[in-house]
């Protein structure tokens, strides 16, 4: 939606200069894993964004960001992001694409644990590099797809995918490269109703 990248672009230009990642629709566990590489990286370069998947688990995610000593700020607040600010909680509802436009990075929730992933087809759409685990079993195809085509990269491990998002992050040609992968990939593959339809049409 137009408001909501628009919404995203002068939030992201509100972060100032450093990379910001997004840990999208993050599932039970998987917080405590990043929040671990993150401390386990030392100083942390970047403002993390943690969206999680399910509203009801808001409370319990900050809980867990602060018991980490991190500094924490919550979106439903509503306030300028201070410069010390280590990780954004996103506890807002309808905004996964101001989300989306505010980042540099993307990490795919429900992928490091297995629960088989969740849509990686929307970052893409909004030009993002996205950094999957393991578990896509929801969405193989699309996911073998779009690293196929250049729009995804694979990680084994939360550390290792935090670290490969920091590393895209610095790079900034190497992350447009992937984000018009993204925006290639996603255009490539629209249209499906419409050639179902025509498949229909012929057949009658």
């Amino acid at each position: 939606p137009a408001e909501q990248l628009a919404q995203g672009k002068a939030l992201r230009a509100a972060m100032g200069a450093r990379p910001v990642l997004l840990a999208a629709s993050t599932r039970e566990g998987e917080e405590a894993l990043l929040l671990e590489a993150v401390q386990r990286a030392g100083s942390t370069p970047a403002l993390l964004i943690i969206v999680p998947r399910h509203p009801q688990r808001f409370d319990d995610v900050a809980a867990l960001i602060t018991a980490r000593g991190l500094r924490m700020q919550r979106r439903s607040a509503r306030m300028a992001i201070d410069a010390t600010t280590e990780v954004l909680l996103g506890d807002s509802m309808g905004e996964m694409f101001t989300y989306y436009a505010a980042c540099d990075v993307v990490l795919m929730g429900g992928s490091f644990l297995p629960y088989g992933a969740h849509s990686l087809i929307e970052p893409c759409a909004a030009g993002k590099p996205v950094v999957i685990g393991p578990s896509v079993f929801n969405f193989a195809e699309a996911a073998t797809a779009a690293v196929t085509a250049g729009a995804a990269l694979s990680a084994p491990d939360l550390t290792a995918a935090y670290a490969l998002a920091l590393e895209l992050a610095a790079d900034g040609a190497r992350c447009q490269r992937v984000g018009d992968a993204g925006i290639a990939f996603t255009v490539a593959h629209r249209g499906a109703a419409a050639r179902v339809m025509s498949l229909i049409q012929i057949r009658e």
